[in-house]
């Protein structure tokens, strides 16, 4: 199934609405965190949107004929390198605005 950026979206505003009403500025510090539907349903469309991408960056490389990014004249304004980037950034940080949980 394809993560849609409304999905996430959706799915981030929830979590932000979720950690509102319990009082806290990331998951971490949340009680409720190991069974908060709203964190699952964020995590599990930023791994989608991850694979996706990942999946994107690894065609554009095979048709490159690189085995990395690194070596491409494109790097710096690679829409789908950048893309990559972004949603890694997103999975790990998990929603919790700057804190990243590993």
């Amino acid at each position: 199934m394809l993560a849609t950026k409304v999905e996430i979206e959706s799915a981030l505003k929830a979590l932000k609405e979720c950690q509102k009403r319990e009082g806290v500025t990331s998951c971490i510090l949340c009680a409720h965190a190991q069974t908060c539907n709203q964190k699952e349903a964020f995590a599990n469309k930023t791994q989608e949107n991850l694979n996706q991408k990942q999946e994107a960056l690894k065609a554009c490389q095979k048709s490159m004929g690189l085995s990395s990014c690194g070596k491409c004249a494109k790097i710096l304004e690679c829409t789908i390198r950048n893309s990559y980037v972004s949603a890694v950034y997103l999975s790990m940080n998990k929603g919790n605005g700057g804190s990243f949980e590993f």
